[in-house]
């Protein structure tokens, strides 16, 4: 498994516990556009929950377009390197 498909597993976990949807599967397309429940207030705990997994800290850029699976992984790859 490569490391970006293991911290797509470990963010569809944390917005699976925001969303409070166990059943929820996520892929790169996944967004706020497409995924129940995910508002604005989802969005700033998804950050705040993405950021506490991680052990990260997310740069206003990145949270003011944090509102995609694939913006987060994006985010999540920039500040693992």
């Amino acid at each position: 498994m490569s490391d970006r498909n293991s911290r797509l597993l470990r963010l569809q976990r944390v917005v699976r516990d925001v969303l409070d949807n166990p059943a929820l599967v996520l892929d790169e397309t996944s967004s706020s556009a497409n995924v129940p429940d995910w508002d604005s207030v989802a969005t700033v705990q998804i950050v705040l929950a993405v950021e506490e997994e991680f052990k990260i800290r997310l740069r206003t850029e990145e949270v003011a377009v944090a509102t995609s699976v694939a913006a987060l992984l994006d985010a999540v790859d920039a500040h693992s390197r």
